[in-house]
């Protein structure tokens, strides 16, 4: 199974004239309310794709587009728009800054036609799914403020939800979340927002570790700690400095790229940031991120 792009496209021309804008209720239309990133969750889900842990917002849908196989294909830039392209925006300098009325998400109907959920009509009621030429949408918003747009599409068809390939039949050692890793090209996608659990001043940087991601309380620096440059803090200002405690996401220059090295008997993987050097990650919870 996986995401049946014309299914996807399907929800919203479905729910045309029956749903009415709003961030407070279902956000899924099983009310007969929705907004945009709980719509587009909900699209997803029922086209094909794997079940959600939660309603998504704009600021961490994009794993959850990753995990169902699409991938992003254009930022801030031009691109041939396609039926099934699911377009995140963000009224602020990236996809981490978009939470709340900050962000929007849709979906191409065709190369020129834009859907979403929106408050385009104020709230009218049954008039949350609404249609746009996609230019004049984009040309209209940009002189309201838009920063920043994501255009993604689906490229892999395997499902996400496939169960891992059993190591007993496997020659190799590999654990299940590194299969996973090695079945998607070494790729990988970081969207999630990480609690920062410690912060230190390590090797002429500053950096954090996550306990989750570092596998424990028992981590090393060298081998764990993230640096605070690579990631956007989501709970106060990035001029702030960054507390323990804080919500932080890896930034637009650090959230995708390939896994570098792996480690089956830790279940590690590494993963090279810059001149940072390799940082390790358990394999599972960086497979969620």
């Amino acid at each position: 199974m996986s995401v049946d792009l014309n299914k996807l496209v399907g929800w919203y021309d479905r729910h045309v004239g029956e749903l009415t804008y709003s961030m407070l209720g279902s956000r899924n239309g099983t009310d007969g309310t929705a907004d945009c990133s709980g719509s587009t969750t909900q699209a997803v889900y029922e086209a094909g794709g794997i079940k959600y842990d939660w309603l998504y917002s704009t600021v961490d849908l994009g794993n959850y587009l990753a995990k169902n196989g699409f991938k992003r294909i254009a930022q801030n830039q031009d691109w041939d728009g396609q039926r099934g392209d699911i377009i995140l925006m963000s009224w602020g300098s990236s996809m981490a800054t978009s939470g709340g009325a900050g962000g929007h998400v849709g979906v191409l109907k065709d190369a020129n036609t834009f859907i979403s959920t929106d408050y385009w009509t104020g709230g009218q009621d049954n008039t949350a799914v609404s249609e746009h030429n996609w230019n004049d949408y984009y040309n209209t918003e940009v002189a309201n403020g838009l920063q920043y747009v994501e255009a993604w599409r689906l490229t892999d068809s395997t499902p996400a939800n496939d169960k891992p390939v059993n190591p007993a039949n496997d020659v190799t050692p590999d654990t299940p979340a590194i299969k996973r890793f090695k079945q998607f090209k070494n790729e990988f996608t970081a969207y999630s927002q990480i609690r920062v659990d410690e912060i230190k001043f390590v090797n002429d940087i500053w950096q954090f570790v996550n306990y989750d991601l570092a596998g424990g309380k028992d981590f090393y620096w060298t081998d764990n700690g993230i640096s605070l440059a690579r990631v956007d803090n989501n709970t106060r200002s990035n001029e702030d400095d960054t507390q323990v405690g804080d919500m932080v996401a890896f930034n637009s220059e650090n959230n995708e790229g390939t896994i570098d090295e792996y480690d089956a008997p830790s279940n590690a993987v590494g993963i090279k940031f810059g001149d940072d050097g390799i940082v390790w990650f358990d394999a599972d919870k960086a497979l969620a991120l």
